[in-house]
């Protein structure tokens, strides 16, 4: 079986030892704090995705969680965002001319929607806002 392009052992060593700093620093343990994907680590992401109640959610809707960036950093974003839990078929980069952009969604309602923003920027996205429109 082919693993998917955004496999989390695929993620580079600085985004995973941020991440694995977060959780530390939020209080969860995951494991070894060296930048390589564990099974420590996979629990407590998933752990910190239980307490914001991000599990789910995806529809086909119009509120989508949208993280501003340049054009070069589009795909950074994007796989901080898919590392973090979302779907790589709920993450989409918009590099439009004047405000690139990857967006996360679209999600049932606004409270859902609320709960990634939030999980999002705890996680260093600090830029992201919620759009409600196609």
């Amino acid at each position: 079986m082919d693993k998917p392009l955004f496999g989390r052992q695929h993620y580079s060593k600085l985004i995973v030892l941020e991440l694995q700093r977060r959780l530390q620093a939020m209080g969860y343990d995951p494991g070894a704090v060296n930048g390589r994907w564990s099974s420590e680590t996979e629990a407590s992401l998933e752990q910190a995705q239980q307490k914001y109640g991000v599990y789910g959610g995806k529809t086909n809707a119009a509120y989508f969680v949208v993280i501003p960036g340049k054009r070069e950093d589009l795909p950074k974003i994007a796989e901080q965002v898919i590392l973090l839990g979302v779907p790589e078929t709920g993450v989409y980069q918009r590099d439009s001319l004047f405000e690139p952009k990857v967006a996360v969604g679209p999600f049932f309602n606004a409270d859902i929607a609320k709960r990634w923003l939030h999980y999002l920027r705890d996680f260093g996205l600090s830029q992201a806002q919620i759009y409600h429109g196609c």
